[in-house]
């Protein structure tokens, strides 16, 4: 996900209702709840899809969830979530190879149905409000950054190699067994927000293979 400064993200009160946007970095200062999408992918192997940050961005070297970005302006989750996993999958904010459910049902039939060597596909999990996340700084420091945030969950077989992360934004690509994922989250190789995500959501993601 490309990340100007300049771009306006949406911003909330702390019942969740709109506040109006603000340019990135103004909102991240200014107290109010930044929106944010978060999706986490597994394989038909219960291998979780995982992004690493590159060293000159925040939380630089640790390993992230999926997809993960901010809520422009003008935009609902739902918008948002299927841009940035259109940007951060396959460089293409519109990209046909994302499809969200719009519920548990039909995220059923696309499992059955889709080409999921091809494409992924999700529903929307859970929405929960005022979530301070913390931000390790490249040069050392830390940001704390209140969110309310939509969690995704979903499944994709697309083969490591076939996906288009955007150079510059996105390290690299990995699928972890859920052992490694542990393993990243003991050793502090993950981003801090993506060990509550994975904590919080492990059981409702695994239980996608096997659905």
């Amino acid at each position: 996900m490309a990340e100007p400064h300049h771009e306006r993200v949406a911003v909330f009160d702390g019942k969740g209702c709109a506040a109006g946007a603000l340019p990135r970095e103004e909102a991240k200062r200014s107290g109010l709840a930044l929106g944010a999408v978060n999706l986490l992918l597994v394989n038909a192997r219960g291998e979780l899809l995982l992004q690493r940050r590159p060293l000159d961005k925040e939380n630089g070297g640790r390993w992230d969830k999926s997809v993960g970005g901010h809520v422009d302006e003008g935009e609902s989750f739902d918008q948002a979530v299927v841009r940035e996993a259109g940007e951060e999958l396959f460089s293409d904010g519109a990209s046909s190879r994302v499809q969200l459910a719009r519920d548990h049902a039909e995220l059923d039939t696309l499992l059955r149905t889709a080409d999921l060597a091809n494409q992924v596909v999700f529903r929307r999990e859970a929405l929960q409000l005022n979530l301070r996340d913390v931000r390790l700084f490249p040069q050392g420091g830390v940001r704390n950054v209140v969110y309310h945030v939509t969690s995704y969950l979903g499944r994709t077989d697309v083969a490591i190699e076939r996906f288009s992360p955007p150079a510059g934004e996105i390290a690299g690509l990995r699928y972890a067994a859920p052992a490694e994922v542990d393993e990243l989250l003991v050793s502090g190789g993950l981003a801090p927000n993506m060990a509550f995500l994975w904590l919080t959501h492990a059981r409702a993601l695994l239980a996608l293979v096997g659905a």
